[in-house]
């Protein structure tokens, strides 16, 4: 672990300074202790049913990384191209890193140090093994909703698919704001509701989320096996109309590469315990209510927001959301 990363580690029980009691513990004034593994801060109590669900698709990639240089572009690159947000730069959070490629691609770049955050320990092994060699990128093992980071640490922040599986999503994006600069972005990406769309587009979501009830409580491997099976159906369904059709370019699972390439996304959306979703008003007034300066909304799969901390200090949700300009639109359409 850097002292960089420890300057700026707190107990997340009473908010007191860590230190370094050794090579493997850190301890508060409080007294209260956490691990320190293979250099990651462990900040865990009980893992939830959604970290154990989704460290199983993650930890499965742990002995198959590619090096970083080989990583293609990937969720923080679709946020930046599609809000027309400038290059983060400086001190970067990752709210719930996952697998860490994200990670491993901001590590990359001179102008960035980043802290990826992540609950599950498949994530956390995944993330460790992709990040390896790189000095920029750090770990800590934590949960969203109760971040061990000190106020003001980081100079930007994004957040992928991440905060709509907490139990408390708007308070999981207080807790990202709360560690932010003045003037720090913030790009977080959570799940549509389709309620922009025609009957027919919530019946299918309905169905879907039918189909979860029992997705839910099947064991990982039994449903990452279902899935890898459900794929190439999906594939044939879905992403082969939306090449093709004007009448399908809003199908889910249209950026499917292959026809085996979707099971790590069927997986995603049919196993998490939790999933709450959002209209554009919805998505917008998370970064409202966590006292953020709304820049910029895109539709891309989901709702994409570019929120900024305020220079001037205020109250959480004290704000009117400020809607982006219309010609922003053309990203609503992608």
């Amino acid at each position: 672990m850097q002292p960089t990363l420890l300057e700026h580690l707190r107990c997340p029980a009473c908010r007191q300074r860590l230190r370094a009691a050794s090579d493997d513990r850190l301890e508060c004034q409080g007294g209260h202790t956490y691990a320190v593994r293979d250099g990651v801060p462990r900040f865990t109590g009980e893992i939830t049913r959604t970290a154990e669900s989704f460290g199983y698709m993650w930890g499965e990639q742990a002995e198959r990384v590619v090096p970083p240089e080989t990583v293609w572009p990937y969720h923080l690159h679709a946020m930046l191209q599609a809000l027309a947000a400038p290059p983060l730069h400086g001190l970067i959070l990752d709210a719930g890193c996952g697998e860490g490629i994200d990670l491993a691609m901001v590590a990359l770049d001179p102008a960035c140090e980043i802290v990826g955050v992540e609950l599950s320990d498949g994530g956390v092994r995944t993330s460790l093994a992709r990040t390896r060699g790189l000095l920029r990128a750090q770990l800590v093992q934590a949960d969203l909703l109760n971040l061990p980071i000190a106020d003001g640490t980081f100079d930007g922040a994004y957040s992928y698919g991440v905060v709509h599986h907490t139990a408390d999503p708007p308070r999981a994006v207080r807790e990202i704001a709360r560690t932010m600069k003045p003037g720090a972005p913030l790009l977080l990406y959570v799940y549509e509701d389709f309620s922009d769309r025609p009957w027919r587009w919530r019946a299918a979501l309905a169905l879907a989320n039918s189909a979860r009830h029992l997705t839910t409580r099947l064991s990982p491997a039994v449903l990452m096996r279902w899935c890898r099976w459900l794929s190439p159906v999906v594939y044939t369904l879905c992403t082969l109309p939306a090449r093709h059709f004007r009448w399908a370019a809003r199908f889910p699972y249209r950026h499917g590469t292959t026809p085996w390439g979707l099971s790590g996304d069927l997986y995603d959306r049919l196993s998490a315990p939790i999933e709450e979703r959002y209209s554009r008003e919805g998505a917008t007034r998370l970064a409202v209510q966590a006292g953020l300066e709304v820049v910029a909304v895109a539709q891309q799969r989901g709702w994409m927001v570019y929120a900024r901390q305020p220079l001037a200090a205020a109250g959480a949700g004290s704000r009117d959301v400020i809607e982006p300009d219309r010609p922003m639109s053309r990203c609503e359409a992608n």
